[in-house]
């Protein structure tokens, strides 16, 4: 079980905490407003509000991706990265091509949105689902095709000040903390980096195995990790979950630690939440860092 006490926290700065946009409905006014009135200090921005859609490359332009992001400057928030998620490997070639084509305008456009960081999933070769695993999701070709899609997203994000973070998960091409450090090296390219995400980097360990593993996966990623996603995990005779921060297992304590060690300025964006608990979450996370 996690420590509760935030007096074992006694080195770990105070990093800025917010939510996905879309768990908010509503304009960007709106949605901004909430954070503020949560004392939120940063958003994770997925451009989707009302009037201001981004689903093909010709929608994003300067003036349009500052007019979603003004509100939220506005309202003393900082963007931590924008949302450019899309099925990179997804197996129908005329999908994936549109969704390439729009992460490449997500990552053109990033510093109008205020933000470096452009996050996104590799996806999975799934006819089913791009959440699904599937076999050849492990194979050379599924690596070779990731590595070369990411290598053009990474030139794209170079060529305009921006950098492409990754986001690991089991069931996805890009599927552990080691596949994420074998693309790294094969790619090498500073404007590629990835996510830190513990609860999915520790899904298939014991719990007893989750505090050596923590630290092993920081040791090796934290220094390519600028943004962290904040959940929680279980695992019981039913199988493992992901509930939001502070409904779990997963040491917080030692989380916090290790990212005020590695990424001591990194955004904390919690998720799987409503919206109803973002404030319950928010206390949680802060618990385990210092004040000032």
């Amino acid at each position: 079980m996690p420590a509760e006490e935030p007096s074992l926290m006694n080195s770990s700065p105070r990093h800025p905490i917010g939510v996905p946009s879309q768990l908010f409905a509503g304009s960007r006014g709106r949605v901004a407003e909430a954070y503020r009135r949560l004392g939120l200090t940063c958003v994770r921005l997925t451009p989707s509000f009302p009037g201001f859609r981004f689903h093909d490359p010709a929608h994003f332009t300067p003036e349009r991706c500052r007019a979603v992001a003004q509100p939220f400057l506005a309202a003393g928030l900082s963007v931590a990265c924008v949302s450019g998620s899309v099925n990179l490997m997804d197996p129908d070639p005329s999908r994936r091509q549109r969704g390439i084509q729009r992460l490449h305008a997500v990552l053109r456009h990033a510093r109008d949105f205020a933000t470096p960081f452009v996050v996104t999933e590799t996806g999975s070769l799934s006819p089913d689902s791009p959440c699904e695993p599937y076999a050849p999701n492990g194979s050379p070709a599924a690596w070779t095709e990731l590595r070369l899609i990411v290598s053009l997203a990474v030139e794209v994000a170079a060529d305009h000040g921006a950098t492409l973070l990754l986001q690991a998960d089991p069931a996805h091409v890009l599927a552990s903390a080691e596949a994420a450090l074998r693309l790294a090296d094969k790619v090498h390219n500073p404007h590629l980096g990835f996510v830190m995400d513990p609860a999915r980097f520790l899904m298939g360990y014991q719990p007893e195995e989750w505090a050596g593993e923590m630290e092993r996966v920081f040791e090796r990623l934290g220094p390519l990790a600028p943004v962290a996603f904040a959940k929680d995990l279980c695992l019981d005779g039913e199988g493992v979950t992901m509930p939001r921060a502070g409904r779990g297992d997963l040491d917080y304590a030692q989380f916090l630690r290790l990212l005020g060690r590695y990424q001591p300025a990194a955004p904390i964006i919690l998720e799987h939440l409503r919206p109803e608990e973002a404030e319950a979450a928010q206390v949680y996370v802060e618990k385990f860092m210092n004040p000032d």
